[in-house]
């Protein structure tokens, strides 16, 4: 009998029979089953709700925005059993979350597009949503060690460190907050890395002093070369060679990685530009909504010019779900190559979602590691 059997043969069913199907499901997790079709999966998300008038299941660019409507779920009629049965790519990673309404669902117009923005009077917390094929599927679920976080009051804003003993690789990220105190990168890394990574995070302050830090020609990658790498060297302990040495940036901050690779080259032997936004304008005034066309060249682009300096490897991320954005990314990686970068853009399934940004950097990071612990020892001289 399959999932959708069983929530049929619910209908003017007693308690223990409502009893018995909750015993056997977990709430809020969602079932996931294979279809025919190749790459593809059944998800039936379940959530339990007495007194809902109705309840959505928000799952970031799936069922937000303008297809937020499809993210509304069914009533089994008499039961606190709620379910949204979609048939979703394999290997998709994305956050969801479940609001429920005392009325009935918003119209179009109230309805706060995206599913951590929650607008209901009970809202969830956002859950990682990992389907079978996705990158590291148990990243949200494995056993994760601790690792000592010190926290610095610098002359430009909080920052955050690690550092682990023996460590040969330096990472430093910007929107340092999101990635400690809500993504958990240190004790992440610690669980998929077999060789330890210290880190120094920065964090980018309000929205606003996020986007005039990081937005495009202001001078912010050359204080991460200049001032801030030196910085995290003698912070974290770690003086990592240049080939261990990473910056990764997402967003806005993927956009100042670009401005890195192309005018500090020298600086970091790996640059990581996550969903890089290609959007942003030194004019001033445009918002993410006006992505340029596949057509258009984005600003950025006319940056990423040759520059003094050694190459470095430039990895570029972006999700299939963020419109024109991949294809933007692909013509980046294009641009550096051409200027004798090792570049590559590497598509995720997802949306401009930090849960995607952070498998990505795990596994690249891991990629390294191993890479380099394959390698025979240089000879001496």
């Amino acid at each position: 009998m399959t999932l959708r059997d069983r929530l049929s043969a619910l209908h003017g069913t007693d308690a223990a029979a409502l009893r018995a199907f909750w015993a056997s499901v977990s709430p809020d997790e969602p079932v996931v089953e294979r279809v025919g079709r190749s790459g593809s999966v059944r998800v039936t998300f379940l959530h339990r709700e007495h007194r809902a008038r109705a309840v959505h299941c928000g799952i970031a660019r799936v069922t937000d925005r303008s297809h937020w409507r499809s993210g509304l779920m069914t009533r089994v009629p008499g039961t606190d059993v709620w379910w949204l049965e979609l048939e979703l790519p394999a290997d998709l990673r994305a956050g969801y979350a479940f609001r429920t309404f005392d009325a009935e669902a918003p119209a179009d117009g109230h309805f706060g597009g995206r599913p951590w923005d929650l607008v209901g009077p009970r809202p969830t917390a956002t859950v990682e949503l990992a389907l079978p094929d996705a990158p590291l599927p148990d990243l949200a679920t494995r056993h994760r060690p601790h690792v000592d976080v010190t926290t610095h009051e610098t002359p430009w804003g909080t920052a955050w460190t690690t550092s682990p003993a023996d460590a040969r690789t330096l990472l430093v990220l910007t929107d340092g907050r999101t990635w400690i105190e809500q993504l958990d990168l240190p004790a992440v890394l610690a669980a998929f890395v077999g060789e330890p990574v210290a880190i120094a995070a920065l964090d980018s302050g309000t929205r606003d002093e996020r986007l005039a830090r990081l937005g495009g020609d202001t001078g912010y990658a050359e204080f991460l070369a200049d001032t801030c790498l030196p910085w995290a060297r003698t912070t974290t302990g770690v003086d990592a060679d240049r080939e261990g040495t990473w910056f990764a940036g997402q967003s806005l901050g993927g956009l100042t990685a670009l401005l890195l690779a192309a005018r500090r080259p020298a600086a970091f032997g790996t640059v990581v530009a996550q969903s890089p936004s290609m959007w942003w304008h030194p004019a001033g005034g445009r918002t993410p909504a006006d992505m340029p066309p596949i057509d258009a060249t984005p600003w950025i682009h006319e940056q990423l010019a040759p520059s003094p300096g050694a190459p470095t490897r430039v990895l570029l991320h972006a999700g299939t779900l963020e419109g024109t954005t991949p294809h933007h990314t692909r013509t980046a990686a294009e641009r550096l190559r051409a200027h004798g970068h090792d570049a590559t853009a590497t598509p995720f399934t997802g949306g401009h979602e930090p849960l995607c940004w952070r498998a990505a950097l795990v596994q690249g990071v891991l990629k390294h590691v191993k890479s380099t612990a394959r390698r025979p020892p240089a000879p001496l001289r």
